[in-house]
This record gives structure tokens, sequence and C-alpha cells, in this order.
């Protein structure tokens, strides 16, 4: 695995001999097929901007880890860009310990392109904005969002998929996960504009508390401009099931290590995505010091 640091706008580790860096615009070469995984971690950044650019006919796995225990206001802006005919899986993990943090991301995917998008949020006090834009025929997205708060914490997870281009395709699945007196409220948003015909637009929003102070809330919002289209959505809330429990318990765990498991296996799209070790180490133990 190939790992890029930048620290104050700058790269502070070696970077792939066919990578440029400039202006804050990390740019990827096209015509490639990289089979290591790049792990980008922005490094106690209060302000940070970056734009990544993955070039046509270019296949490529991307950890972005964005972790500060700064408690000063984070505002992060974030851009990628996947060019024609490119393949982006891209794991984006905010781990921020600020008490008031805002991260904007923004995805553009062009004709054919193709992003598998995942977003894993474990900080305290966060504004997040996943915004997608197909913008070309045949780009297509599968976006995986999952938040956990616990003690106070608060987070705000905005979801947005437009579709401005014919024959394109967007599913999000965003699960918030709430212990104690944490907050969660995730809206999912997708659009098809007028004009852009066999659009598949489709949504699974699904909140699991695990106390009684805890709070999450679900919104899924489909706004269609156009009548050739395919669309579908749905939202749940609740607790975890008392049947999934009992089957658990009954096999030796206490209520608590059963619903660790559960939660864990919710979790499990994001975990077995994370090749670096330590980062998959810490994650893990932060998600079970919040359930």
């Amino acid at each position: 695995m190939e790992s890029i640091v930048i620290k104050n706008h700058e790269i502070t580790s070696s970077i792939p001999n066919d990578f440029t860096f400039k202006d804050q615009v990390l740019t990827i070469p096209k015509n490639n097929q990289y089979q290591d995984t790049i792990k980008i971690t922005l490094e106690d950044n209060n302000n940070e901007a970056l734009t990544i650019v993955v070039s046509e006919n270019t296949s490529i796995k991307i950890i972005l880890e964005i972790a500060s225990q700064d408690l000063l206001e984070n505002t992060y802006k974030l851009n990628l860009i996947a060019k024609e005919n490119s393949k982006v899986k891209y794991l984006l993990v905010s781990e921020l310990g600020s008490k008031k943090a805002l991260l904007e991301h923004y995805f553009t995917a062009e004709r054919y392109a193709s992003l598998n998008l995942i977003g894993g949020f474990v900080s305290n006090v966060l504004d997040a904005k996943m915004h997608v834009d197909l913008i070309g025929e045949g780009a297509e997205v599968n976006m995986r969002a999952i938040a956990l708060s616990s003690d106070h914490h608060i987070q705000n997870i905005d979801v947005l998929i437009v579709h401005k281009a014919p024959n394109t395709y967007g599913n999000m699945t965003n699960i918030g996960i709430a212990n104690e007196n944490g907050k969660i409220i995730l809206n999912g948003v997708e659009k098809i504009e007028k004009g852009m015909k066999n659009a598949n637009a489709f949504q699974t929003l699904k909140g699991i508390i695990t106390s009684d102070k805890a709070v999450v809330e679900v919104n899924p919002i489909l706004l269609i401009d156009e009548y050739d289209v395919k669309a579908g959505h749905g939202a749940t809330i609740g607790k975890i099931e008392e049947e999934q429990l009992y089957y658990i318990q009954s096999r030796g765990l206490t209520r608590e290590q059963a619903e660790k498991l559960i939660i864990n296996g919710f979790l499990k799209p994001i975990i077995d995505e994370i090749d670096d070790e330590p980062l998959r180490e810490r994650f893990v133990s932060l998600v079970n010091s919040r359930i």
C-alpha cells in the first residue's frame, strides 16, 4: 500500500512517481490499473482543501483518513473527480475531536465513470456533506455512509446524489447508530433532473438506537423531474430486535456483547475495506468504545 501524508497543504511523505500534486490538486494519471491501495492522510489540519483527480481509464482504490484531536473548529473542503471510464473505490474515515467540524465533500462522475464510495463517521460534533454529481452518460455511484455517536456527540450527515445525465445509476445506503446521549441526523436526497431518461435512483436509510436517550433521525427524499426512470426508497428506525439478541445470548454472550456483535456486523463493509492495519484496529477500537 502506498501512503501519502498531507500536512499544512504540503505533502510530507513520498508520492508515487506518476502522480502530480500542485495547488492542492492530486492528479492520478490515465490508463492505469493500480493494484495497491493508495492511503491519503490529512494530518492535524484545521482548514484543509484537497482535490483528487482520477484520470481517464484508470482503476484505483483510495483510503482518505481525516483524524485530528484539535478541539478548535475544523473545516475540510474536499473534491474527487472521476474522469471518463474510470473506476474508483473510495473509503473516507473521519475521526475528529472538534466541538464544531464541517466536512464538505464533492464527487463528480463523468461519462461511464464508476464510484464505489464508503464513509465512516466517528467524530464528536460534525456536519458532513457528501454531494455526488453524475454528469456523464452511464455514470454510476454506490454510496454507503455509516455514522456512530455516543455520549453527547452530534453528527449531521447529508448525502446528495444528482443525476445530470441520462442512463445513470445511483444507490445510497446510510446507517446511523446512536448510543447513550448520542444524536445522528441522516438526510438522503437523490434528484433526477428533467430529461435524464433511464436514470435509476435508490435509497435505504436505517437508524439504530441502543439507549432510551439516543436519537436518530432519517430523512429519505426523492426529487424526480423525469418520467422514464426507476426510483425507490425506504427508511426504518428502531432498537435491535429482541429475537436477534435472544438468539445470540442463548449462545453464551451477554446482552452488551450481543449488541456489539450485531453492530459490528453492520460496520463490516467498512472494516473489510481498511487495508491499513493500524487504522483498522484504531477504527474498530473507537467504534466499540461508543457502543
